[in-house]
C-alpha cells in the first residue's frame, strides 16, 4: 500500500534505552495505527533532517490511519538536543506524546552497553563512573526525566503527555498496552500475540566486529549512526553485517557504591518526578 503522506498526531519522545524499540514496534501493529517504518526520524532534533523540510517528514506517514506516530529518543536529550519542543509545537501543534522511561540507574547501565555498540573506542564502564561528574551528558541528562518533561511542560498541557514505565509494560504488558491505546483514543481491547516479543535487549546484542572496523571506510561507519544518504533497510543490513564475528556485549556489573553514588545524583529529579507524576514509582530504587 502506498503511503499517502500527512504529518504525524503521536511522538513516542524517549527514554533512550527505556524499551521503545519495543513499544514501536507494539503500536504499530495496532490496525488504526500507523508507526514510520525508520523508528528513529530525529526530525525535530537533527539539522539535516530538519533542514529536508516538513514534505519529507510528512512522506513517512500514511493518512489512511486515524494515528499516525514515530518513536525518537534523541527528543529528550536536553540540553544536549535544545529546541526540540519549540520545534514541534511549531510544526505539529499539540500532538499526542508518550514518554518512556525506567529506573534512571538502570538506564544509565543499559546505556554503556548501548554506547559500546555504537563505538568500540568507549571507555571502560569503570573509567565512564569515574568521570560522570564531569562528562554527564550521555548519561545523567538523558536519565533525568523530570528535567526532560520540563521542557516539554513549557509549550504543552500535561494532559498531552503520557509517561509509561518501562517496568509496568514489562510485568503488565496488557493492562499498560490497554491504557495506552485509551490515550491514543484508538481501541483499547486490540491484543496481538506479538506483544508478548520484547525487543533490542542487551543479551542479543554483539560488538562491531574487528574486521569490519579495520576495513571499513570512516564515512560509512558514520553513515550507519546517523543514516543519512544510504536507504534505511540498506542501512540496517549494513548494521548487521558489520556485526558478524564481533563479541557478545556483556552488560556491566554495577557495585554498591557507585550504585549508591548514581542515586544520589539523581535523587532530586526522581523526587521532583514522583510528585509531578503523583506516584511513588515503587519499582524503582529509592533514591532516598
Amino acid at each position: 500500500m502506498r503511503n499517502r503522506p500527512t504529518l504525524p498526531n503521536l511522538l513516542v519522545i524517549g527514554a533512550a534505552k527505556a524499551g521503545t524499540t519495543s513499544l514501536h514496534s507494539y503500536l504499530s501493529l495496532h490496525p488504526e495505527i500507523f508507526m514510520s517504518q525508520r523508528k528513529e526520524l530525529n526530525f525535530f532534533d537533527d539539522r539535516s533532517r530538519w533542514n529536508k523540510g516538513v514534505e519529507w517528514y510528512k512522506s513517512n506517514f500514511n493518512d489512511e490511519f486515524p494515528v499516525n506516530g514515530e518513536t525518537s529518543p534523541q527528543y529528550s536529550r536536553y540540553p544536549r538536543n535544545a529546541g526540540v519542543p519549540e520545534r514541534i509545537k511549531q510544526v505539529l501543534g499539540t500532538p499526542r506524546m508518550i514518554y518512556l522511561i525506567r529506573d534512571p540507574v538502570d538506564r544509565v547501565v543499559s546505556y554503556y552497553s548501548h554506547m559500546v555498540q555504537r563505538s568500540p573506542a568507549t571507555p571502560e564502564f569503570e573509567e565512564v563512573l569515574a568521570n560522570i561528574d564531569t562528562d554527564s551528558e550521555e548519561y545523567i541528562q538523558g536519565s533525568s526525566y523530570f528535567l526532560q518533561l520540563s521542557q516539554y511542560l513549557k509549550f504543552f498541557p500535561r494532559e498531552s503527555i503520557l509517561v509509561v514505565l518501562q517496568e509496568r509494560l514489562k510485568d503488565d504488558r496488557r493492562g499498560t498496552l490497554k491504557a495506552i491505546f485509551q490515550f491514543l483514543g484508538v481501541n483499547a481491547e486490540f491484543w496481538s500475540e506479538q506483544f508478548t516479543h520484547h525487543l533490542n535487549v542487551a543479551e542479543a546484542k554483539t560488538r562491531i566486529a574487528p574486521w569490519f572496523e579495520a576495513l571499513a571506510p570512516q564515512s560509512l561507519k558514520t553513515e550507519l549512526r546517523r543514516a543519512e544518504w544510504l536507504p534505511w533497510s540498506i542501512n540496517k543490513a549494513v548494521v548487521d553485517i558489520s556485526r558478524i564475528g564481533g563479541s557478545p556485549i556483556v552488560k556491566p556489573k554495577l557495585g554498591e557504591r557507585d550504585d549508591e553514588r548514581l542515586q544520589k545524583m539523581l535523587k532530586s529529579d526522581v523526587e521532583s518526578l514522583r510528585a509531578l507524576l503523583a506516584d511513588p514509582l515503587p519499582e524503582w530504587r529509592p533514591y532516598a
